[in-house]
């Protein structure tokens, strides 16, 4: 109902990105098996955890393809954390059998009706980003980390085939006085406003973020 409201009250020319609250792999190891019982159960019993990810995963597209019949929807802008700091939460190998295929079928969804896919997953998934752009086919990613890959690095390597969305480092956001965020914001727009790229924050705006630093981010990304 809240995407109903939301796609008869749009201003004109605008449209929406939509998704479930939570992606595939973070619905089965957050909140059905809690991540030590699923580590268990792929070497106990592989079976389940494949049937567990298969009903999320078509409860995810049933949604997606109710959505995307209803009016100014520009597309699906899904979340789903695959990692940590160092790497992905379960090995590249079982990811690309387990999760992958579902958000492909998700963005093929989204092409079929003139959309866009896009994926937010925090942590360090290099090794999976290949796929992500190739296989999956999400025509933007977000979530950047300073200390896990800038969104610089990340434009420089990816930014002719994918777009970079936030980039500015939610820790930078909060530590920085203003003189050095104003640099920091100038710096990334900088070097990545020229390509595929939305300014934003790396991640969700905390509400630890100081206001004052959210309004300079504001100031800057609109200057």
């Amino acid at each position: 109902s809240r995407y109903e409201f939301v796609s008869k009250h749009l201003p004109e020319g605008m449209q929406m990105m939509v998704s479930p609250c939570a992606g595939v792999f973070e619905t089965v190891a957050e909140s059905l098996f809690g991540f030590e019982t699923l580590s268990y159960l792929l070497a106990d019993d592989p079976g389940l955890v494949q049937d567990v990810f298969q009903k999320v995963g078509a409860l995810h597209e049933a949604f997606y393809r109710t959505v995307i019949q209803m009016d100014n929807v520009g597309g699906f802008f899904q979340g789903d954390d695959l990692g940590f700091k160092t790497g992905t939460f379960l090995s590249p190998t079982a990811i690309r059998h387990l999760v992958l295929p579902w958000h492909r079928r998700f963005a093929e969804i989204a092409a079929g009706h003139g959309g866009m896919y896009w994926l937010h997953s925090c942590g360090n998934i290099s090794s999976l980003m290949e796929d992500l752009i190739c296989e999956v086919g999400i025509a933007a990613f977000h979530s950047f980390q300073d200390e896990i890959l800038p969104v610089q690095d990340f434009c420089r390597q990816y930014g002719n085939r994918v777009a970079a969305l936030g980039g500015v480092d939610v820790g930078a956001l909060c530590r920085l006085e203003e003189p050095d965020l104003r640099r920091y914001i100038r710096g990334i727009i900088s070097d990545c406003g020229g390509g595929r790229f939305a300014v934003g924050t790396g991640n969700s705006v905390a509400n630890y973020v100081p206001l004052d630093a959210y309004r300079i981010l504001l100031e800057e990304s609109r200057g």
